[in-house]
């Protein structure tokens, strides 16, 4: 008994240590992303930085949606998710959906300096231009919906714990799917200021992105053996922890990456520095605009109002 509570303990404090801060600065460093490379014209053309964006928005996508989900079970002991079927069906598809679109991306963004540096002209015309990357971006997301609607269908709650079914596809999906998509990390060459930049903000996120798939894909694997057993609360608790400790590991790929581009790319923070200042004014004075012609016009409203009555 003494050891479950050490181990529930232990496990919340991982959340409020560790968890949430780290849902903090990685919301906000999707943020950031999305404002900095849409914030300058170079940025928006460049094809890696389009695939970079993308994965910025679905992880501000994920971490709201999904992690605070893992926040609460972990740290609260509130779970919809564990005790609800729909819910635990929903958060499992929508989990695998954005957690795989988010890290395609980058895998997207190296095979487009792999392209840049083709030797042919046909390879650099059909995957090179900003339409296709454009084209590419929606067809992924579209294909990751599609391809984890089973899920929904394999997903339910197995000795109070939402997990997936004993099924060929729960087999295929922690033996195959997740290793094969979690693995994936090519990185190419290219000789510009701007894309050797890029290519040194996407191998540190590539690398992060590889090692911290690993103990995921190992957890799956021991739930699914696991899943017929039954288990004491001791053993729950060891598990709840052990759980949490992989999920802030492997969500480190969603939480730094914005910081490794900062310190990574100097053209990254000079366009950071100049556009954040402006959007803070902009936030500032919006208000206070709103406020002066919400206080105006109702003055002239009553001041036309009294003369009609005199």
């Amino acid at each position: 008994m003494l050891m479950e509570e050490t181990f529930n303990f232990l496990t919340r404090l991982l959340n409020y240590i560790f968890a949430i801060p780290m849902l903090i600065l990685g919301i906000t460093g999707s943020i950031l992303i999305v404002i900095v490379i849409t914030q300058k014209r170079t940025f928006r053309q460049n094809t890696n930085l389009t695939y970079l964006l993308a994965g910025a928005i679905m992880t501000g996508i994920h971490l709201p949606t999904i992690y605070i989900q893992m926040i609460l079970v972990y740290g609260f002991n509130v779970s919809l998710m564990n005790t609800n079927e729909a819910a635990c069906r929903e958060h499992t598809y929508l989990r695998y959906v954005t957690t795989v679109a988010a890290i395609s991306f980058p895998c997207w963004a190296a095979f487009d300096q792999y392209v840049g540096t083709s030797r042919s002209a046909i390879i650099r015309k059909r995957w090179g231009s900003l339409r296709v990357v454009r084209i590419v971006i929606v067809c992924t997301v579209i294909f990751w919906f599609l391809f984890y609607i089973p899920v929904i269908f394999f997903t339910g709650i197995t000795n109070g714990v939402c997990n997936f079914k004993p099924s060929l596809y729960t087999t295929l999906n922690t033996y195959i799917f997740t290793p094969l998509v979690y693995g994936l990390g090519p990185v190419g060459r290219s000789h510009e200021k701007l894309a050797k930049q890029v290519r040194a903000m996407l191998i540190p996120q590539l690398i992060i992105l590889a090692i911290s798939g690993i103990p995921f894909g190992f957890q799956n694997i021991y739930l699914d053996i696991t899943s017929h057993i039954a288990k004491d609360a001791k053993r729950i608790a060891i598990e709840n922890f052990l759980g949490q400790v992989v999920l802030i590991f492997y969500h480190f790929n969603y939480v730094f990456t914005f910081y490794i581009y900062v310190y990574k790319s100097s053209e990254f923070r000079k366009v950071l520095k100049k556009q954040v200042p402006r959007c803070i004014r902009a936030c500032r004075l919006y208000p206070t605009d709103v406020i002066i012609n919400n206080s105006i016009k109702p003055l002239e409203i009553n001041q036309t109002n009294f003369t009609q009555t005199v």
